[in-house]
């Protein structure tokens, strides 16, 4: 208690705090206070765990204040405490005030840690709690995020200190990763792994874009004073837009089913890539569906915020697409006994994980059916001009593809009643129309030969 302390159990007057008299010391159930009485404000506080700190007490401009000399024990004896605390009253009686002096060479300290950050550093602290302030940022732009910069921006600027990175640095950077200087082939998380890493025009963009989104956040969090990415010109966005023409589209429908015939193509591979085609969706909204957002009753695919790149998504099933998915919960419901799957498409090896390989897979697809580089996302485009072929507008194409930013209430119950599921369903017909027409094809040529 202050002007007063506990000496084995008993009430004292101040009295000279030394080794001796700390080692008769009892703690209670609250902690106590016992004051020196040679030096003004020098105390010793004991903790009912035992603990006992050397603190003092004083006043600097008006104010009273208490600063902790140290915890008992090596190095602060009770002589070593009583050298500081006579050091500080030194400071106090001169009119200062070491408790401020000693927050402000702690800040100074905190100042040259937080300055001396690498990029590298900066950005794995980022990837760690960048999340916590965007969530509703998806998972999946996370993980492109984390392969860019680490792959690209790390290995060119990592060493750099966070608040040293300068506009040039970036400029120069963006350049090496274009001209493919840090492509590479590394091993992947996968067993027996390995991942290519490419550079180019889109890579290197990619890379800028996450880099300044990680110094938006470490500007934020008050890291560096300025994001040094603001000013940098930012390569132009590569835009490839391949389109399906009816033969391609007929020749790949083809080789879908002639390849999961013979079995070089798993069944999940090849109604991903139907579905894709049939729907206009992303690769990963297909590819990792799960049976709790797909409503066949009403044929559409409903996918919650995380999992839709432009928030809360609907996708309208035409009546192919709507077949392929009710096969599949026939087949589901076939294997109940084992577990029913909880994703459409499983991995052969675990039913509650979606199937992998599905980017190598495309790769013997397309090479098989002549569709030169023609990506899985270029599907989507496919899906859409053969809306526009069939005459739809351009506002309930982009309603159906997503385009458009959709409210987190707007719903999507009655989408059978919705324009939009027309569009699906003469996109549908359209697309195996095409091989309806190559058929026909077949057979007249046959017939003009037969009469010849």
């Amino acid at each position: 208690m202050a002007g007063g302390g506990c000496f084995g159990g008993v009430l004292t007057k101040k009295v000279n705090i030394t080794n001796r008299l700390i080692e008769r010391l009892t703690p209670r159930a609250e902690r106590f206070d016992i004051f020196d009485g040679t030096i003004r404000g020098f105390h010793l506080r004991v903790h009912p765990n035992g603990s006992m700190t050397y603190r003092l007490k004083y006043v600097a401009d008006g104010r009273q204040r208490a600063m902790t000399i140290g915890e008992h024990g090596a190095p602060w004896t009770a002589d070593a405490a009583r050298t500081q605390a006579e050091v500080l009253r030194g400071i106090v009686k001169a009119g200062g005030d070491p408790l401020a002096r000693a927050e402000a060479l702690k800040a100074e300290r905190m100042e040259q840690r937080r300055r001396a950050i690498t990029v590298a550093q900066l950005i794995e602290r980022w990837l760690a709690d960048g999340p916590e302030a965007a969530p509703n940022k998806r998972a999946v732009s996370w993980e492109h995020d984390a392969s860019r910069l680490r792959r690209h921006i790390v290995p060119l600027l990592g060493n750099i200190l966070a608040g040293d990175l300068r506009r040039a640095d970036i400029e120069k950077a963006q350049r090496q990763i274009r001209d493919g200087e840090t492509a590479t082939r590394e091993k992947s998380a996968k067993k027996r792994g390995l991942a290519v890493v490419r550079g180019g025009p889109s890579i290197a963009r990619g890379a800028i874009v996450s880099l300044s989104s990680c110094y938006g956040w470490a500007v934020a969090q008050e890291l560096v004073d300025a994001n040094p990415v603001t000013n940098v010109q930012k390569l132009a966005a590569v835009k490839r837009e391949r389109f399906l023409s009816d033969k391609e589209t007929a020749k790949l429908l083809d080789t879908l089913t002639a390849m999961q015939d013979e079995r070089s193509l798993s069944k999940e591979h090849a109604d991903v890539i139907r579905l894709l085609l049939l729907t206009g969706a992303r690769k990963a909204e297909i590819s990792e569906l799960a049976w709790s957002e797909v409503d066949l009753v009403h044929g559409v695919i409903k996918l919650p915020p995380a999992r839709s790149k432009t928030g809360e998504k609907a996708i309208p099933l035409n009546a192919p697409a709507a077949a392929i998915l009710a096969e599949r919960s026939a087949q589901n419901d076939r294997l109940a006994k084992k577990g029913r799957s909880p994703v459409v498409f499983p991995a052969p090896t675990n039913s509650k994980m979606p199937a992998t390989g599905l980017q190598k897979a495309w790769q013997r697809v397309r090479t098989r059916a002549k569709l030169g580089n023609t990506r899985l996302h270029d599907l989507r485009h496919s899906y859409a001009s053969f809306a526009v072929a069939g005459g739809a507008s351009l506002a309930l194409i982009g309603k159906v593809l997503g385009h458009t930013q959709v409210s987190t209430t707007q719903r999507y119950a009655h989408f059978g009643a919705d324009p939009g599921k027309e569009l699906a369903e003469r996109v549908g017909k359209r697309i195996l129309g095409t091989r309806e027409q190559k058929n026909d094809s077949i057979v007249k040529l046959r017939q003009k030969d037969e009469a010849s």
